[in-house]
């Protein structure tokens, strides 16, 4: 990935499944980005514009930053998605051990309205 945001739509999810996760790598330059003492950030809205999250990770929390930071490499956790079935806007914003923010992913997910309920 470059300093440009990347658009990434996640593949469509049935609500109340377990997501599998997925691993992303961000480099600058063909550098890995160095994440050491990053937060990120990750916010699923209806619309771009709405003040509304229907659901948040960080890091911590349904975001883990690799074990070895300089590696650019962070994940977003295996978990069950139980949110509204709708298509949903997200991007991923990071913001950096020096104080400078960057969005480098943003996309779309669409969450599937489950029929079986456990």
């Amino acid at each position: 990935m470059t300093d440009n945001m990347v658009h990434y739509n996640f593949p469509s999810h049935t609500k109340g499944d377990t997501f599998n996760g997925v691993l992303f790598t961000i480099t600058v330059n063909a550098v890995a980005l160095d994440l050491t003492g990053a937060h990120i950030k990750m916010d699923l809205r209806l619309t771009p514009e709405t003040t509304t999250v229907a659901k948040s990770f960080s890091d911590g929390s349904g975001i883990t930053i690799d074990a070895t930071p300089t590696k650019g490499k962070f994940t977003i956790n295996a978990q069950v998605i139980d949110i509204a079935a709708a298509n949903y806007y997200y991007d991923i914003q990071i913001t950096l051990q020096s104080g400078s923010i960057k969005t480098y992913i943003g996309g779309r997910w669409n969450i599937l309205q489950d029929v079986t309920y456990v």
